[in-house]
């Protein structure tokens, strides 16, 4: 069996790390938290009487995925694949070739109809309105909203269009309709953002929905002040970096982040999150959003094969994964059922969709994060079977 002899289960990891066109840590943080699962499991002894290793590592320099995906499925030496990358274009391969992947699932399309790649998140509806950004709208008792991304990438013009689309359908119940949408502008504003704010301000307002990565963020919120609008409220898609809003000080005061898992800040008294933030400390990692998404993946990677049996290959391992319906990865994320959740889910259609609605939003405060919710009950969350505007409920996961 590839990568599995009576000592090692082996898995390769590939992502970026060269040509990051964002700046930030991705590869080497993802590294981090998958090494850690390992390390915390191999203490406990292991699975089936071997050890979980990473094999070797692949910096795909963003636009070598394919070729760094089918490098491994030529080498046939490891169980496993984990990915992070920003352009997925391996994962159709390493699925066709029945190797297990699992992913750091920022890709609607590339994971979409895929038995064989498992995300942090399920396969997604990009076009679909959501709760989160109008509740916290509605949270931050503001009034005119505006929807912002970028007009090269078609991800972040179809989240620009679903973030309105969201505010427009539930606008009666949140006391607040869209006033200003911008789905064109250059990757990364390289001319700035100003006559941007100057409408935003001539228009009233005041809070600011974005599908831009957090260098974006900033100069926008730096250019807000500049501008006198340093009180509007920005919600961010991935700021969630603790080490770049800590630099940034109060520049981000009462914006709001959602992380995809059970936010740090919480307290929920979690076996697994206790685990990740003690192994991390161990090892001497910093913790970090794509550590934990590694993490998650790892767990999803140790999850197949016990679910397997002592008696497992790549294909046991695939089926006994997609066979969970309510795997959370012990509490850090919304419940997932894998039977049916590979398959996109479409608007007011819950069939492929999570049975709950939920996000977990925290609030930036000098250069900090606070929980929105109690951090007890992290989650907001709703009935995912209606649309229908409602309260959400404060809840955890993995009891």
């Amino acid at each position: 069996m590839p990568g599995v002899d009576d000592e090692e289960i082996a898995f390769a990891v590939i992502g970026i790390r060269t040509n990051n066109p964002l700046g930030t840590c991705i590869l080497d943080c993802y590294l981090d938290g998958i090494e850690a699962y390992f390390a915390f499991r191999n203490a406990e002894g292991g699975l089936f009487g071997r050890e979980l290793g990473v094999g070797y590592v692949l910096d795909d320099e963003l636009f070598s995925n394919q070729v760094r995906a089918l490098e491994v499925i030529s080498a046939d030496d490891v169980f496993g694949v984990f990915n992070a990358t920003l352009i997925a274009s391996g994962w159709g391969d390493l699925n066709d070739s029945g190797i297990p992947t699992f992913a750091w699932n920022i890709h609607a399309t590339e994971s979409a109809n895929r038995t064989n790649v498992f995300g942090h998140i399920a396969a997604m509806c990009a076009t679909c309105t959501q709760r989160a950004v109008p509740y916290t709208v509605k949270v931050a008792g503001a009034t005119k909203v505006a929807s912002l991304g970028y007009g090269v990438s078609e991800n972040s013009k179809v989240c620009t269009q679903a973030v309105a689309d969201s505010i427009d359908l539930y606008s009666a119940e949140i006391g607040a309709e869209m006033a200003y949408f911008n789905d064109s502008l250059g990757y990364g504003l390289p001319n700035g953002i100003a006559p941007e704010v100057t409408r935003m301000k001539e228009l009233g307002v005041d809070f600011i929905s974005t599908c831009m990565d957090l260098n974006a963020m900033k100069t926008m919120a730096q250019e807000l002040a500049r501008q006198g609008m340093g009180d509007v409220v920005l919600y961010h898609p991935n700021t969630y970096n603790h080490l770049f809003v800590a630099e940034a000080g109060d520049l981000f005061d009462g914006d709001f982040v959602t992380p995809q898992f059970m936010p740090f800040e919480a307290a929920a008294d979690n076996a697994m999150q206790t685990a990740f933030t003690d192994t991390m400390a161990e090892l001497g990692r910093e913790l970090s959003e794509l550590a934990m998404v590694g993490w998650i993946n790892a767990d999803a990677a140790y999850t197949a094969i016990l679910s397997a049996g002592p008696v497992f290959d790549q294909k046991s391992a695939v089926d006994a994964l997609n066979s969970q319906t309510d795997y959370d990865a012990g509490g850090l994320i919304v419940p997932v059922d894998w039977s049916r959740q590979h398959v996109p889910p479409v608007e007011g259609d819950a069939a492929n969709d999570y049975a709950l609605e939920c996000f977990a939003p925290v609030r930036m405060s000098e250069g900090a994060f606070e929980t929105v919710a109690d951090p007890a009950t992290p989650w907001f969350c709703w009935d995912n079977t209606t649309l229908d505007w409602a309260e959400p409920t404060q809840t955890v996961f993995g009891g």
